[in-house]
């Protein structure tokens, strides 16, 4: 128990979870740019990117507002 208090990353935890968060708005923005951009409009695929970017996009922005807090 004494290495988890030694490491203390409560304190970082929401800079940690905004970063995450910000490098899933990168890679589903450009999925979903590739995905506007294909060449076979009937090969659409299944995963929601527009979803999964606006609520990354949310959780970036909640998440850096609790790190620069300090919660």
């Amino acid at each position: 128990m004494e290495w988890f208090k030694k490491f203390e990353w409560q304190d970082h935890f929401w800079t940690a979870v905004s970063f995450l968060s910000a490098c899933l708005v990168m890679i589903s923005s450009f999925a979903d740019r590739r995905r506007h951009k294909r060449a076979d409009m009937n090969n659409v695929g299944f995963v929601p990117w527009t979803f999964i970017t606006v609520f990354s996009v949310i959780g970036t922005v909640l998440s850096a507002a609790l790190a620069l807090k300090g919660l």
